[in-house]
Formats: structure tokens, C-alpha cells, sequence
């Protein structure tokens, strides 16, 4: 795929002009090859409103963005956007929350259901607990109510 990283730079610096409310954010691009896909982190001392809820506001920004990209460039881009490293500081908390998860199923002998999470953050956790040898983990519910629930083999 040809490299669109000045057109990455400049849309997302773009839209969040056209925001107007975050005159102190800076933008950094990187493209990497191996995973075709552009890291585009925004660094900012209000991450709060891009952040939004678990990360729901970033995710729509990402979405809008990518669209934005394909209608402009005819080819789909892949993007992932972070704010001060909030994706990073996400996935330890998730993590942590699956570990303590397993050691209550181990502890029990009980499936237990973690609170609802997004799609990402649900395929993070069933991602990091796969090769687990003693618990397994499925998703039950519907739409914004969809949990991730650790069992034991």
C-alpha cells in the first residue's frame, strides 16, 4: 500500500481544528509496514473529552477519520489512534481485571462475568486469557450490554 502518512497527519489535524476545542494537541504519525497500519498519536494536557467514556469518543474519532480517509483516497486505511497513550494504560487495566477474574473462577470453581465492555476490549480480554490452561472465556449479552464471561475448563 502507498505510504498516506502526510494525508493521515493532515486530516486528523484537520478535524480536530475543525473541533476547535484543542489548540494545545500535537499529532504524530507513524506508519508501520509490517502491521499496514498507521499509529497516530495525539498528545494533549485535556485527553478527557477525545478520550471520552472507556475510550467511546476515540473510537468514534478513529471511525470518522478512517471513513473520512477512504472517501478521499479510494483505499481503506487502517488507523489507530491514541491520546497519551490512554490504549496502553486501557489494555494493562484489562488485563489486570482478567487476572482477577481467573484467579476468582480458579478460587471458586464458578464462571464469573466481567461488566459490559466494548468489542476491542472484549476481543483484548478473550485474546489474553486464549492460551490459558485452566479457564476459558465466551461473551454473552447484547449490544452495549455484551460482557465477557471466564469459566473453568
Amino acid at each position: 500500500m502507498a505510504n498516506h502518512q502526510s494525508a493521515v497527519t493532515s486530516t486528523v489535524t484537520d478535524f480536530l481544528n475543525r473541533l476547535g476545542l484543542f489548540e494545545d494537541v500535537t499529532v504524530a504519525t507513524h506508519y508501520d509496514a509490517d502491521a499496514d497500519l498507521y499509529q497516530v498519536l495525539l498528545q494533549t494536557s485535556n485527553p478527557a473529552l477525545l478520550i471520552g467514556y472507556h475510550g467511546e469518543n476515540l473510537s468514534s474519532l478513529q471511525l470518522l477519520i478512517g471513513q473520512h480517509l477512504h472517501a478521499s483516497l479510494g483505499a481503506w486505511i487502517n488507523l489507530s489512534l491514541n491520546v497519551n497513550d490512554y490504549r496502553e494504560r486501557r489494555e494493562s487495566s484489562l488485563r489486570a481485571l482478567a487476572d482477577s477474574a481467573v484467579a476468582r473462577v480458579l478460587a471458586t470453581g464458578q464462571p464469573h462475568s466481567l461488566p459490559p465492555l466494548p468489542a476491542g476490549e472484549r476481543r483484548l480480554v478473550h485474546m489474553y486469557l486464549a492460551d490459558h490452561p485452566q479457564v476459558t472465556t465466551s461473551s454473552q449479552g447484547v449490544g452495549r450490554s455484551r460482557s465477557v464471561v471466564v469459566s473453568p475448563k
